[in-house]
C-alpha cells in the first residue's frame, strides 16, 4: 500500500519528494489517473482547479489522464484506471466523492488498486477512507453539504482507517478552521483524528499501521479522548 493522503497537493518539496519515493520510476515514465467527481457537484468558478492540476501536471507525467467514474461504460473506466502507476482523487465534496466510487461499484476495484498503485488524495481525495466518515459529519455538523447532494447516507468508499483526516488547518479560505476549532472538535468526535494544513500529507503504507506525517507546515494530532499527542 502506498497511499500519500495530503491537503492540498504537491505544493512544495517534501511532498513532491514523498510522492516520488512512492514510484518505482521517474515522474516522467509514470502514468496518472485524475478522478475529478469529488469537485463536479460544484458550480462557480474553477480557476483553483485548474492551478491544482497544473501543479501536479507540472511533475512531468508520460501520461495525464483526467477522468470521472461516471463517464464512460465500467469496462473503460476500469480499464483506464487499472492502466496507471498514480490514481489522484481531487478535492471538493468527500461525500460526493465516496458515492461516486460506491454508486458506480468502483470501490472493490479502488480497493484492489491500492495494493498495486500509487494512490495520491486531495482534501476530499485524501478522506474517504476513514470508518469516521458519518461520525465526522456528526461531530463537525457538515449536514448541509449532505442535504445539498441529496444523499440519504454517506459513508467511506474504502473503510481503511480507524482515524479521520481533516485538511485546510489554519488556511485563510477557511478562517474558522484553528487550532481551537480542530481541538473542539477532536473531543466531539472522540476518535483519533489528524488535522494538517496545506503543506503537510500522511503517507500510508499499511492500514493497520499509524500514518506518517510529511509536512514543512503545521498539522495536529489527538487520540480518542481528544487530547493532543502530537504536533508541529
Amino acid at each position: 500500500m502506498r497511499m500519500l493522503l495530503t491537503s492540498n497537493g504537491t505544493r512544495n518539496d517534501v511532498i513532491r519528494d514523498s510522492l516520488s519515493s512512492l514510484l518505482d520510476k521517474p515522474f516522467a515514465e509514470s502514468s496518472v489517473a485524475v478522478v475529478i467527481d469529488a469537485i463536479l457537484p460544484f458550480a462557480g468558478d474553477n480557476t483553483q482547479t485548474l492551478t491544482h492540476l497544473g501543479e501536479l501536471h507540472s511533475l512531468g507525467w508520460k501520461e495525464f489522464d483526467l477522468m470521472s467514474l461516471f463517464g464512460g461504460p465500467h469496462s473503460v473506466i476500469e480499464s483506464r484506471l487499472r492502466s496507471v502507476d498514480v490514481i489522484f482523487c481531487y478535492g471538493g465534496s468527500n461525500h460526493w466523492l465516496a458515492h461516486a466510487w460506491t454508486a458506480t461499484g468502483f470501490a472493490p476495484l479502488l480497493r484492489e488498486l491500492l495494493d498495486e498503485k500509487v494512490y495520491l488524495g486531495l482534501s476530499a481525495g485524501s478522506m474517504i477512507f476513514s470508518r469516521l466518515h458519518a461520525d465526522v459529519v456528526e461531530a463537525f455538523e457538515d449536514h448541509a453539504e449532505v442535504e445539498m447532494l441529496q444523499l440519504e447516507s454517506v459513508a467511506a468508499a474504502v473503510p481503511l482507517f480507524d482515524w479521520a483526516l481533516l485538511p485546510h488547518l489554519g488556511a485563510p479560505y477557511f478562517p474558522e478552521q484553528t487550532d481551537e476549532w480542530a481541538a473542539a472538535n477532536a473531543t466531539r468526535l472522540g476518535a483519533p483524528v489528524y488535522f494538517i494544513d496545506d503543506d503537510s500529507a500522511l503517507l500510508v503504507r499499511d492500514a493497520a499501521d499509524a500514518p506518517e506525517v510529511v509536512s514543512s507546515g503545521h498539522w495536529l494530532q489527538f487520540d480518542g479522548s481528544g487530547r493532543l499527542v502530537a504536533s508541529r
